[in-house]
């Protein structure tokens, strides 16, 4: 049977398990902070009006290697540097405040 997905019920079942588990809200945390990157890589992209075979040919990555880098599915920290060197963005860290 499909249901129709309710986002508003999904929040509030994530926020309850991960209020109740420590572990669960650290990968929490990990999961959302990969998930925006990834859409800041995917931004950067657009905002440059590159297409992932532009990237492709930039980094000799395949484009499906960049496709999955953007869905989160693969991308090691040399693949990511070589996706923003290809575009003349660079990675640094900063601390949270």
């Amino acid at each position: 049977m499909l249901e129709k997905r309710d986002s508003v019920k999904e929040k509030k079942i994530i926020e309850e398990l991960i209020t109740e588990d420590d572990e669960l809200r650290r990968q929490h945390e990990i999961f959302k902070a990969e998930m925006a990157f990834k859409q800041e890589l995917i931004d950067a992209r657009k905002a440059e009006a590159l297409t992932q075979k532009d990237i492709s040919r930039r980094t000799g990555l395949s484009q499906q290697a960049v496709s999955r880098m953007e869905k989160g599915a693969s991308g090691t920290i040399e693949t990511i540097i070589r996706y923003l060197h290809s575009m003349g963005y660079s990675l640094s860290i900063r601390k949270n405040v």
